[in-house]
């Protein structure tokens, strides 16, 4: 088990806490989204590694997720950026019981973000991304964490490459889900 509310575990598919609203309609001439809310507002700053978001979901999300699970992160479409907000609430959640290899997976190239018209097909992530041959994922029960979903691809490719490292289970998590 990898969540404590057990509707949340086995689902095959992405748990995800809420919605995310992305704040503009169109970034060029400047409208912005009326249905961008204060969620969508925490990941955003979550997105820029702000302490005070990664406390705000580290307080949401702790009591939801077992004690002794492996937490993992979907690296950035960044190459050079090591340290994600979502890596700093997996470190955070890791040291209340959990074992911290939030950084086991590690994106090799650069790929366009998805919001700037990038592809994001899941072949595209299998291609930038691998794992870290010095940390050892075998046997381990894996809760993925990414902040944000639109097509769910870096989730499904990141699962496939922890199993093939072998992981024995992997559930998937999103803070939010894009529409």
């Amino acid at each position: 088990m990898v969540f404590i509310n057990d509707a949340w575990n086995n689902t095959g598919d992405i748990v995800v806490y809420s919605n995310y609203h992305k704040y503009w309609l169109d970034r060029e001439r400047k409208i912005k989204n009326p249905l961008f809310d204060v969620f969508s507002g925490k990941i955003l700053d979550l997105k820029e590694g702000k302490t005070s978001a990664v406390i705000y979901f580290y307080n949401l999300l702790d009591a939801e997720i077992c004690k002794g699970v492996t937490i993992c992160v979907v690296p950035s479409s960044d190459s050079s950026k090591s340290i994600t907000g979502i890596g700093m609430l997996a470190e955070m959640l890791a040291q209340n019981g959990r074992v911290d290899k939030a950084y086991f997976l590690r994106r090799n190239k650069d790929i366009d973000k998805l919001a700037l018209g990038g592809r994001r097909n899941q072949q595209i992530h299998m291609q930038s991304i691998s794992a870290v041959q010095e940390i050892d994922i075998t046997g381990d029960i894996v809760l993925l964490m990414d902040d944000v979903t639109t097509t769910g691809n870096s989730l499904y490719a990141c699962r496939e490459i922890l199993t093939q490292a072998g992981a024995e289970h992997v559930e998937m998590f999103a803070l939010g889900k894009a529409i």
